[in-house]
Parts: structure tokens; C-alpha cells; sequence
């Protein structure tokens, strides 16, 4: 979850991502699926995601969403970015720092401090993708 005005963790994590992005190589877009999901859709327009995309060098197979904004705040909340605090839940610049990792098929999840490091992350996205993938050292 992430948006293109922040100025707080969402371009330290996008090029973190970037990183683990590389690190997948010809993975992503074929059997790994990177997506980033704004959390201010009245703002963040299929046109202005791709234009972050562009500017911070997001490569083929990473996808920036947007939506309609109930549609997200339900999305937002079934993936566990939601806060209990309902005040802190309201500020959107408040978000986890954190990324999920799924596969649904096999119903195995996990989360990630997004700013972790890059090869743990993506080792960390290989370990449920269920055929035992090791990236070398």
C-alpha cells in the first residue's frame, strides 16, 4: 500500500522493492506478481501511477493499482494494513511500512517490513511460492 505524493516511506520502499524486483529477475510478471495498491485513489490516477512508475525505474511485471476507494479500503483491510487505532487508521500517511506476501492457491501469507533487505525479502516471496526456489547468495 502506497502513494505517489508521499514523502515519507513509500519512494524509500519503492526503491527497496526495486531491489527485490531485480533480485527475481524473469520471476516477476510470470510466477511472481509484484502489485502496489495506492491508498489514495481520488488522487493516484492510472496516469499518475504510471508516471511514478516511470520515474523510479519500476520494471516490467510490477504493477501500481488504483481503484475505487471502497473497493481499497476493503482490500486494504483484508490484507491486514489496517490499524485498530481508528484515528491513526484515518491518517493515510500513517501506513505500515510492511509488504504481504501471498499465495492464494496454496493459502500461505506472510508479511515483511518493506525496508528489509532486499534478498531476505525475496527470498521471503520464494519460500511460499511452493517450489522450493533459492536465489544464490
Amino acid at each position: 500500500m502506497m502513494y505517489a505524493v508521499c514523502s515519507g516511506i513509500c519512494p524509500v520502499a519503492t526503491a527497496n522493492l526495486l531491489q527485490v524486483q531485480k533480485a527475481l529477475g524473469e520471476k516477476v510478471g510470470k510466477d511472481v506478481h509484484m502489485c502496489s495498491i495506492t491508498l489514495l485513489p481520488e488522487n493516484d490516477s492510472r496516469a499518475v501511477l504510471n508516471e511514478y512508475a516511470k520515474a523510479h525505474g519500476i520494471q516490467p511485471g510490477w504493477l501500481f493499482l488504483t481503484g475505487a476507494k471502497a473497493d481499497i479500503e476493503l482490500l486494504r483491510r483484508k490484507l491486514g494494513f489496517a490499524f485498530l487505532d481508528q484515528v491513526a487508521d484515518a491518517d493515510k500517511s500513517q501506513h505500515t511500512g510492511m509488504v504481504r506476501i501471498g499465495n492464494e492457491p496454496l493459502n500461505r501469507w506472510s508479511m515483511t517490513p518493506t525496508l528489509g533487505k532486499p534478498m531476505t525479502i525475496a527470498q521471503s516471496i520464494l519460500s511460499i511460492e511452493g517450489k522450493g526456489t533459492r536465489l544464490a547468495a
